[in-house]
């Protein structure tokens, strides 16, 4: 039995079925369009205050948060007890995620001590705003240590670099009291030294006084110096070295012709 359907209804047919398509084409590609990426997540251990190094770290100088995956350093700490009662070897800022390459070894004791390199020494020595560069010497710049003192019992003054390349521990100020005095504020400055380096240190803020001169951090070569006196500041010149010996002055030498028979001799006078 054939339908005897009115004129148009395929067409009618036809766009209903195209225009389903086209409905389903544009739900796709809006929701493709206004999909939100999924973000991998993961814990991390920040500071939420700056921490000194030296510094045991404990609950209420870190919180743990959720960060991005993708925007956690490498060694980061992820946990509370990761980090419980370590010493920061350096300087931690507020809101920065703890590196567990920044911690001292486990069992470190907090202060100055856990900072410390195993065969070294930590000397403090008092600076002013000038010998210290006002204020721009912070712990873990790299410095170099140079000494103006008084050459003999005259007026000439000798600098000379003594130390290159030393670590900086710290850099603060202390309270320092002199007789009936008012106490004053004092800047000083802790470095790390080897022994024989610490000697000489010593000896040069006893003897003279000592300025630092602050390193690039990427510059480790050692330069020899010579030093220079007061006096080469006017002339420009070269150190004066003792003058070569003089040669000896060869005395002139005569001779005497002696005859004798048929005999003849020289002799020299």
């Amino acid at each position: 039995m054939e339908l005897n359907l009115p004129k148009g209804v395929g067409y009618v047919a036809a766009a209903v079925v195209v225009g389903l398509v086209a409905t389903f084409g544009i739900h796709q590609y809006i929701t493709a369009k206004t999909r939100v990426p999924t973000v991998l997540k993961a814990t991390v251990v920040v500071a939420v205050r700056d921490v000194a190094p030296g510094t045991a770290l404990t609950a209420e100088m870190v919180k743990v948060s959720t960060w991005p995956k993708e925007l956690i350093p490498p060694q980061s700490a992820s946990a509370m007890s990761q980090v419980q009662g370590r010493v920061a070897m350096m300087s931690v800022a507020k809101g920065e995620p703890i590196l567990m390459r920044k911690m001292a070894p486990e069992g470190t004791a907090a202060g100055l001590s856990g900072l410390l390199d195993i065969n070294k020494r930590a000397l403090t020595v008092r600076v002013d705003d000038v010998s210290g560069i006002a204020g721009f010497i912070h712990p873990g710049n790299r410095v170099d240590v140079l000494v103006d003192m008084k050459m003999g019992e005259g007026k000439e003054h000798f600098s000379k670099t003594i130390l290159q390349n030393i670590l900086v521990l710290t850099a603060g100020q202390v309270w320092e009291q002199k007789g009936d005095n008012k106490p004053t504020v004092v800047n000083t400055v802790t470095m790390e030294l080897l022994p024989d380096q610490a000697e000489v240190l010593n000896l040069a803020s006893n003897e003279g006084k000592i300025r630092l001169a602050l390193r690039n951090f990427r510059n480790v070569t050692t330069v020899n110096t010579e030093g220079i006196a007061s006096s080469q500041l006017v002339t420009g010149g070269p150190r004066k070295t003792a003058a070569p010996a003089a040669a000896p002055i060869r005395k002139e030498e005569r001779t005497v012709e002696v005859i004798k028979g048929l005999e003849r001799t020289k002799t020299t006078l």
